[in-house]
């Protein structure tokens, strides 16, 4: 069983930590352990319990309402409102609290579940972007706590890119161009749920992608960069990294491929630690990489 502070709680849950206490002392809603110097912590039933609470009420349960139901009769509710109201404006905050709930039980069938219900309401590309990325940003506060098991990140990873690797696959690949997508990690980067995602939309708009994955050696892209060196590239900065070994990437395929394009997607504080004078293009969003197809 994993631990959380009342904070991580508030940031999973979107519930403050000052309003939890109050549902404490009011209604008995959580039970909080106790560390030796007295300490508010919660264990992974806990978490879940507040994940469906929060659901009920974003589905227009009052809390008052809520407390008065057991565990048992909280599952049983939710489950009955996702198979009756799929198409509800608060479904995404939903689906997103149940994928969380199936990491944190290894359930694959509740993801099951909760995925099938996201690609039936918004499709493909929004299920993404109105679920499992708010779903990414929830699980990236989980997976970086210490005591939490790695096994539930690849878990839970791991469906997400099943899920993205079958999408794929129903594309039939775009002939051979002289301008493919090149699409890779650098040697440190290991998250490529986003690149396989971004691998799915271009070859669904027609594009040739030469996808080389994770944790690629520089030496390796430009070995491919001499066969095709009009590519578009396109990689992820997700992890901290040393800004000389990106920035020397960046000047090398700007030096010696000036007919290429090179695409980053990270976050602004990342993009500080790139050089100004590097020529490459920001990618801030699912329409954004659109624009450049």
């Amino acid at each position: 069983m994993s631990i959380y502070s009342i904070k991580e709680l508030e940031k999973l849950s979107g519930i403050k930590a000052h309003t939890i206490r109050i549902w404490e002392k009011r209604y008995s809603l959580l039970a909080p352990l106790r560390t030796d110097t007295n300490i508010r912590c919660y264990g992974d039933d806990e978490l879940v319990k507040l994940l469906n609470v929060t659901s009920l009420m974003s589905l227009g349960f009052k809390i008052s309402k809520i407390s008065e139901m057991s565990t048992h009769e909280i599952n049983k509710q939710l489950d009955k409102l996702i198979d009756e109201i799929k198409f509800s404006d608060s479904i995404s905050e939903v689906l997103t609290n149940q994928l969380i709930t199936s990491a944190v039980n290894f359930d694959e069938f509740a993801f099951e579940k909760a995925f099938s219900t996201a690609i039936l309401k918004y499709g493909f590309i929004d299920a993404y972007i109105k679920v499992i990325y708010p779903l990414l940003e929830k699980a990236g506060i989980l997976w970086k706590k210490s005591d939490l098991m790695p096994a539930q990140e690849h878990f839970l990873s791991n469906l997400i890119k099943q899920k993205i690797q079958s999408a794929i696959n129903s594309i039939p690949p775009a002939p051979p161009s002289e301008r493919p997508w090149i699409l890779f990690l650098p040697e440190e980067e290991v998250h490529d749920i986003g690149l396989m995602l971004s691998s799915y939309i271009i070859r669904e708009h027609g594009n040739q992608v030469i996808y080389l994955g994770a944790r690629v050696p520089a030496e390796s892209l430009y070995s491919v960069l001499e066969l095709f060196p009009k590519a578009k590239l396109l990689f992820f900065l997700v992890k901290e990294f040393e800004e000389k070994v990106i920035n020397s990437l960046i000047k090398n395929v700007n030096s010696n491929y000036p007919n290429s394009n090179i695409h980053i997607s990270t976050n602004p504080l990342r993009l500080e630690q790139i050089e100004k004078d590097s020529d490459f293009e920001k990618i801030t969003s699912v329409e954004s990489l659109v624009k450049k197809l």
